[in-house]
Parts: C-alpha cells; sequence; structure tokens
C-alpha cells in the first residue's frame, strides 16, 4: 500500500488453541443467526463461509478487511412488529435478527448495552441546538463503548470453546476485555504502548490480563500482538482485524435508531481512530433502513485529533472526489501519520479499518474532519457541565467535532443531530483537571 509500512502477515493466523474437555468452562449455548451468510472482503470483493478463521482474506492479507454479511430479505421477512423489544433481555442481544451470534441465556461477560440517549435540555439552549441528543456509553461495565465488541467475543469464545484471548489497545479496548474476560474466565494477554494512561493500565491488572508494555505507539502494540496471536493460537480481540467485533459496536447505531422511534437524525457524530467504530455506526443505521425499521440513512461524520488525523487529512485533500474512489483509492490516500494527541485512545497513526471506514461514511453522504486537543479540553468541559457527562479526551472529541461543523456552517440550528461519548472521564482524569483550568 503506497504511503503506510505495516507488518504484512499471513490471512490465516494458525489454528485457535481450544480449550480440553476438562478445561471447558461453564457457559449458556451460542448459536449462529441462520441469516449470516459468512463475510465479505472490502478490498477484493471475495466471499468467505461463516466458518472461516483467518479473520482477514486469504488474498489480499492485512488489508483485506473482512465484513459480516446478511440475508437481510429473509431477516425483514421474519421479523415481528415488536422484534426489537426488551422482553427480559435490555441488552444488545435484543437485536439478535442483525447479529451473528445466538447466546442462549444471559452471563455477565455479554449481557450489556441499552445505555441512554440523554437530550440534554441546557447543553441545548448553550449551543443552540435543541435537536442535540448525547448517546452515552459511559456506564457500561468498563465504563467504555468498547464492550460492545468484546460482548461478542466472549460469546463466540463461548461457541468456539477457546480460552485465551489477545489484543492491542491503548486503553479502552484492553481495559473492556479484561474486565469482560474476568467475569467469563478467560485468560487474558494485551499489548499496550508504554505511554497508555496509568488509570488505563490500573484496571487491566486489577482484572488479572497479562499486559505487555511495547516501546513505540499503537500501530507498534498491534502488530507485535498479531504475531503473538498467530504464534500462540490465541483469539483476536483486535477489532479492526476481527470481522464479528464491530457487529458487537453498531448496537450503538441500533439504539439509537430503536430509541428515535425509527426517525433518522441529520447526523451523527463518532470519534476516530482505528475506524472501527464509525465503520459499525454507518452499518448499523444503513441495516435499519434496510430492514425497514429507519426511514433513511443519516450522514455520518468521523471525528480525528487534529495530532492523529490520518483519514481526515486524506479527505480534506481528495475533496470532492473522496466519496467516489475505490476501495484501492482509498487506501492509498490514508498516509501515516506520528499521532500526538491527549485524546490516546483515538491517537492511532494507521488507522486499521480505514478502508471500511472511508466506504461506508461516503456511503452517507457525512465525512471526516479533524479538532485540535484545545477543542476537545473545551468540549470535555462543556459536556460536564452543562449535561452533567464527563467523558475521556477520546469520548468529547465528537461533541467538539459538532461545535466545529456548526462554526463553519456545516450543522444547522433546526437539525437533529447525535453524538457519541464512547468512554468515561475517569479513565484520564489529568484531561478533566485542564478542562477545569479553562
Amino acid at each position: 500500500m503506497r504511503g503506510v509500512t505495516c507488518v504484512r502477515l499471513p490471512a490465516y493466523i494458525g489454528a485457535l488453541r481450544v480449550l480440553d474437555e476438562g478445561e471447558i468452562m461453564a457457559f449458556p449455548a451460542v448459536e449462529v443467526n441462520p441469516h449470516w451468510t459468512g463475510y465479505r472482503c472490502g478490498l477484493c470483493g471475495k466471499s468467505f463461509s461463516t466458518d472461516w478463521r483467518g479473520f482477514v482474506c486469504d488474498d489480499c492479507g492485512i488489508d483485506g478487511i473482512l465484513d459480516a454479511t446478511y440475508d437481510y430479505g429473509a431477516i425483514r421477512d421474519g421479523l415481528a412488529e415488536n422484534a426489537f423489544a426488551a422482553d427480559g433481555r435490555p441488552d444488545l442481544w435484543r437485536f439478535r435478527p442483525l447479529l451473528p451470534l445466538w447466546p442462549a441465556a444471559s452471563h455477565p461477560a455479554w449481557a450489556l448495552g441499552d445505555s441512554p440517549l440523554h437530550a440534554p435540555a441546557r447543553l441545548h439552549e448553550r449551543l443552540g441546538l435543541p435537536g442535540l441528543f448525547l448517546k452515552d456509553d459511559t456506564g457500561l461495565p468498563s465504563s467504555s463503548l468498547k464492550d460492545r465488541a468484546t460482548a461478542v467475543a466472549m460469546a463466540d469464545c463461548a461457541r468456539l470453546g477457546v480460552g485465551h484471548v489477545a489484543a492491542a489497545s491503548t486503553g479502552n479496548a484492553a481495559a473492556s476485555l479484561a474486565v469482560l474476560a474476568a467475569r467469563a474466565g478467560i485468560g487474558t494477554t494485551i499489548f499496550v504502548p508504554a505511554a497508555a494512561p496509568t488509570a488505563k493500565l490500573a484496571q487491566l491488572e486489577l482484572h488479572g490480563a497479562e499486559v505487555v508494555r511495547v516501546d513505540g505507539t499503537y500501530d507498534a502494540a498491534f502488530d507485535h500482538s498479531l504475531r503473538e496471536i498467530a504464534a500462540h493460537g490465541w483469539y483476536s480481540r483486535n477489532c479492526a482485524h476481527n470481522p464479528l467485533l464491530v457487529e458487537g459496536k453498531k448496537t450503538v447505531a441500533l439504539e439509537i435508531g430503536l430509541a428515535l422511534d425509527g426517525r433518522a437524525p441529520d447526523a451523527v457524530f463518532v470519534p476516530t481512530g482505528d475506524g472501527c467504530i464509525v465503520s459499525s455506526v454507518c452499518k448499523g443505521l444503513q441495516e435499519l433502513v434496510e430492514i425497514g425499521r429507519l426511514d433513511r440513512v443519516p450522514a455520518v461524520f468521523g471525528v480525528q485529533a487534529a495530532g492523529a488525523a490520518p483519514l481526515a487529512r486524506a479527505w480534506e485533500r481528495a475533496g470532492a472526489d473522496a466519496a467516489g474512489f475505490t476501495p484501492a483509492e482509498a487506501l492509498a490516500a490514508v498516509a501515516p501519520v506520528e499521532p500526538r494527541t491527549l485524546a490516546d485512545s483515538i491517537g492511532v497513526g494507521v488507522p486499521r479499518n480505514r478502508l471500511k471506514a472511508w466506504s461506508r461514511v461516503a456511503s452517507t453522504g457525512g465525512g471526516f474532519l479533524s479538532v485540535a486537543d484545545e477543542e476537545i479540553v473545551a468540549a470535555i468541559r462543556l459536556m460536564a457541565e452543562f449535561a452533567g457527562v464527563w467523558a475521556e479526551p477520546s469520548g468529547a472529541a465528537g461533541l467538539a467535532g459538532l461545535v466545529a461543523a456548526k462554526r463553519a456552517g456545516r450543522i444547522r440550528p433546526e437539525e437533529t443531530v447525535v453524538v457519541l461519548v464512547t468512554g468515561h472521564g475517569l479513565k484520564d482524569p489529568q484531561a478533566g483537571f485542564a478542562a477545569t483550568r479553562e
């Protein structure tokens, strides 16, 4: 790929190490959705069956990120009017028709979701945006939206009988894995950049994870994790590598559509690093339209920190042509950067899910933008003071992006807008102290 240096690994990472019969933990049965049809490579279009264990395309290698596919016609035809009602499952599994796996019962390792959609009146008045909603995932078990992906990973481990999971993370995905794996009794190894915040590292170690500090950035930790996953036959909780995990993340968008009674907002603002969350939000909204449960797809905007904005920079360079890029052109357009931002969870120099993020955002009529760290810190205080929601820097990036977009005339006062709040401020309290000095 032009302009990006990364480790090229074989698509098939080796056999997963399945537990012996005596080692297998007691989980509820986990079945496969009969309308989940497999995977498709976003780069070459090749299809794979549901039992593919290579994670990425065997022809395209690490750039061949896969996407889970479904028979939407069959799903739509089989949906009852109240298909997504809680019915004793007030969690992300209420959306099981659109998820690849179907746990037979609740379990602490995967029972989560159903986070609030706030309509903060004081923030409305402050910003002059009466149609603003905050989708607040700070109350999930590890205080991060990334629990949604880990929940699917835990269910998949239960299905496959796998007892060890690994991931690379700047903090939130790692914390999510440590917390939910502790509930499941599954072993974890987590590769983190040496500069990861102390509060996030404490979450990992307190929950029993093996923490491997890697000199360098998140990108170095990611490449190292893939080598170790292949060598040991561990399950990969790297969301940009394992296509099932974004299926969990997309439930945040499904909840938004349900809460708004099928009336789409005009725009959704999503903090963006690797590109996994923003692509999954697009997918969830598009699927709701596909099955007739949302009236249209809103414009989705991926918000990056200015010091780690390879997608936003490439999008700006492409200009009016960005939405028409082929997969290969989109990959080539995103040049790496050396990330420098206080928003560590989106401090990514090479977005691993850049192709899926670019393609899906383009299809919604949205785009990518960047905000300075100072704007993010201001958004932390704004959200806390006028909405009572304390976000870490990456969690506040979406609101900072909305403020910038409104200032530039890209959002009108009468529009309905949803901002994702992806992580709690206690994950990085030093940024909160900085916000009090603004």
